[in-house]
């Protein structure tokens, strides 16, 4: 059971965190972690976020499906998907704030070391980049519900498109959150919110919500407001899951 204000504040975090999805490809797990994480637990939390990941992602599929990049899907989903196995048995063993702090910890520091790295004229995103960006994804996504920050790295190193990464990055969260979410059904048969109809409901209209107001929002941006963007939302998704481990020890 959830309360009207838990389910209100979850409802403007799902809006926010679909309108970052549509525009840059990514962040919807930046927004919807902690948050879910603070009013719904760790455990839960990562359920729904995955559920509504698939939700607000099909939504966006129809406007973004001419520039999908299927090729590089099938070389980083395929992966992530496989890998999401891996991080739920990991965060099995790991406690789940320490791991926070030590992925976050390393995703800041991958997304400095990316950004370093486009100062030189190469780039990386060859089928070993794809492989190992991939399954890094997974693994995060499955055992702390955030994979913003890999996703970000890929994305500098190897100078994808912004607005092609934000097309193709919508199917790529539909598989992954959808693959997290059979395998935990199999492993790890808990943690599902026992929530009555309408809140699921109201969880459902906030993401719709947010597609429409992320559209006129997504073709105004320049190219080069997007990639700012994800950069940003990467280095935010590390310092989030710090904190959101932080409080977690503490408490």
């Amino acid at each position: 059971m959830i309360d009207a204000l838990p389910l209100a504040v979850l409802c403007v975090a799902l809006l926010v965190a679909t309108v970052s999805q549509r525009v840059a490809g990514m962040g919807f797990g930046l927004v919807m972690g902690p948050t879910a994480a603070l009013l719904v637990g760790p455990i839960a939390a990562v359920v729904l976020v995955n559920v509504t990941a698939i939700v607000a992602c099909g939504l966006i599929l129809p406007r973004v499906w001419r520039g999908i990049d299927w090729r590089r899907l099938a070389w980083i989903g395929i992966p992530a998907a496989i890998a999401s196995i891996g991080g739920l048995l990991l965060a099995r063993v790991v406690s789940a704030d320490l791991l926070r702090i030590a992925v976050g910890a390393v995703a800041i520091l991958g997304v400095v070391l990316a950004l370093a790295f486009t100062r030189t004229e190469h780039r990386l995103d060859g089928p070993i980049t794809r492989l190992v960006a991939g399954s890094t994804i997974g693994v995060l996504n499955a055992s702390v519900a955030v994979g913003a920050p890999a996703v970000g790295v890929y994305q500098i190193v190897s100078r994808w498109e912004p607005r092609a990464f934000a097309a193709t990055m919508q199917p790529f969260w539909v598989l992954v959150s959808a693959s997290t979410l059979l395998e935990r059904q199999l492993l790890v048969p808990q943690g599902w919110p026992e929530w009555p109809w309408w809140a699921w409901a109201a969880v459902i209209a906030a993401t719709a919500a947010g597609t429409l107001v992320a559209e006129p929002i997504a073709r105004r941006l320049p190219a080069r407001a997007v990639r700012i963007a994800i950069v940003v939302l990467s280095i935010l998704g590390g310092g989030a899951v710090i904190v959101a481990g932080a409080i977690g020890l503490a408490g």
